[in-house]
């Protein structure tokens, strides 16, 4: 995404009020972005490359976050 990043983009879609279950795939495991990823409440944060059966859990996790389950 040339005119923002993926943090970014979530923090708008915070700001909008359309808030989403995310999960993060990031190549950058800088302690800058986990915390700003920890600050707008990231479901997962996923290093490339990952294990798929994290990113199944993490799936897991942001569908019971919707639920309530």
């Amino acid at each position: 995404m040339p005119e923002m990043n993926g943090v970014e983009l979530f923090e708008a879609l915070v700001l909008s009020g359309r808030a989403l279950p995310v999960i993060m795939i990031t190549g950058q495991g800088d302690s800058r972005t986990k915390k700003l990823l920890e600050e707008i409440n990231a479901v997962d944060i996923l290093l490339k490359p990952f294990d798929g059966d994290l990113l199944l859990q993490a799936i897991e996790r942001a569908l019971c976050s919707t639920t309530g389950g």
